[in-house]
């Protein structure tokens, strides 16, 4: 089962991150309004599993808990990041970026006085940048280098909390309670984008869906893989193999460069191949090197 759940994760991000790209390199589109539409759809979705199971007993508790509410305004300022990252770079110039978030992370921990690991391991941090300029190509890198670095800065605040706050928030819980927390943390991305869009778009933009940017079939094929992916994942997560789950969960790079040739006409050359596997042995190594600091 956990096996089955990684492999259906993995496929549904790499849908997701095909998705998003195809939204998001319009020239004209607003991120703020498909942000929006984008999170109304999933907490529809997922709201009758949640009150109609055992999720129901944690909900209202989590949606008030100040530690997800901020985990939530990180997580959608990512994806507001990603939105940017999107319009420029392909799907799997973007899997490459996002390795990086896997050395800066510890590295923040090590400069915040919170994790001791060897500083040659930081070494890894400029070898996975050259290979995002040479996968990029450097005119790319060049017109993009803002949007990628704070695409990587967003995911490294976000790892850096979720280290922090993380045995607060995940450890020590079920299924249900972690399908609670994905729930509160889906509706308090919808408050935030539906906010922020509020504050910036006319008031019509909330319940006017933006067909100029969104087409019905994308607006629910994106909202159903979101769910998907969620619930999924918190399977995946709350396994005890680990060691088996992470590379299938890992797969989703090398699936969103697949899928994004065959949908999106994005061009794959065998060399995208190579700097994909790179990126992502480079990522092993520091993720194994930081688990094998902790035993």
């Amino acid at each position: 089962m956990t096996v089955l759940a990684s492999v259906i994760s993995s496929f549904s991000r790499a849908g997701l991150n095909v998705v998003d790209r195809k939204q998001f390199r319009q020239e004209e589109v607003c991120p703020l309004v498909i942000g929006y539409w984008n999170n109304l759809l999933p907490v529809l979705f997922i709201s009758p599993i949640i009150f109609f199971t055992p999720a129901s007993n944690y909900y209202l508790s989590d949606l008030f808990s100040l530690e997800i509410i901020f985990l939530a305004a990180l997580i959608q300022c990512v994806a507001y990041s990603f939105s940017f990252a999107f319009k420029k770079l392909r799907v799997t110039d973007i899997a490459v970026l996002t390795k990086t978030a896997d050395i800066t992370v510890p590295l923040a921990l090590v400069f915040l006085g919170l994790y001791l690991i060897p500083y040659s391991f930081f070494l890894l941090l400029p070898i996975i940048s050259i290979i995002f300029i040479y996968s990029a190509g450097l005119n790319i890198v060049k017109k993009t280098y803002k949007s990628s670095l704070v695409l990587v800065l967003a995911l490294t605040a976000q790892g850096v909390y979720a280290y922090v706050v993380g045995s607060t928030v995940y450890f020590n819980r079920g299924f249900w309670s972690l399908l609670s927390v994905a729930f509160s943390v889906l509706v308090w991305r919808f408050i935030f984008s539906g906010t922020l869009m509020l504050y910036r778009q006319r008031i019509s933009r909330l319940y006017y869906f933006p067909i100029q940017f969104l087409t019905r079939t994308g607006f629910y094929i994106r909202g159903i893989l979101t769910v998907l992916t969620q619930v999924t994942f918190i399977f995946a997560i709350t396994a005890k193999n680990l060691l088996v789950v992470w590379p299938i969960l890992n797969a989703t790079g090398f699936l969103g460069a697949v899928f994004a040739y065959f949908f999106l006409g994005e061009k794959l050359a065998p060399r995208d191949f190579l700097f994909l596997l790179f990126a992502f042995l480079i990522s092993g190594v520091a993720v194994f090197a930081l688990n094998y600091e902790k035993l």
